[in-house]
């Protein structure tokens, strides 16, 4: 049985040679930019991990765009149709928060309509 992964590994003079341009950037710093320190939980991690995450866009940031763009238009939204609800449904018995989201009126023959259409989709002749 012939070993096939020694064939392509590089000659070891050439693995030394890498070692010690390794060894020469930790020694400098430069492994930092390269991404190469081994030891990465070493002294400072937390503040490179935070310096790195503050340089970097985040989802929450664009969501926080996003929404703080959105929110006043629902909100407007919502009050227009409270007040077009309002102004539309008679107060007929109902509560002013019923009426302002729009909820039909609740009566003993809605209630029966209600369960008719019920026992009518549960036999299947709807």
């Amino acid at each position: 049985m012939t070993d096939d992964v020694h064939h392509d590994a590089p000659d070891e003079p050439a693995l030394e040679r890498e070692v010690a341009r390794y060894r020469a950037m930790v020694g400098t710093g430069a492994a930092e930019d390269a991404a190469l320190v081994t030891g990465g939980f070493d002294a400072g991690f937390a503040d490179r991990v935070m310096a790195r995450l503050e340089r970097e866009e985040s989802l929450g940031r664009g969501l926080q765009l996003v929404f703080t763009r959105l929110a006043p238009m629902a909100a407007a939204a919502a009050i227009v149709i409270a007040v077009l609800n309002l102004r539309g449904t008679p107060a007929s018995g109902q509560s002013l928060v019923s009426r302002a989201i729009g909820l039909p009126a609740v009566t003993l023959a809605s209630a029966y309509s209600l369960d008719n259409e019920l026992l009518a989709w549960g036999d299947g002749s709807q």
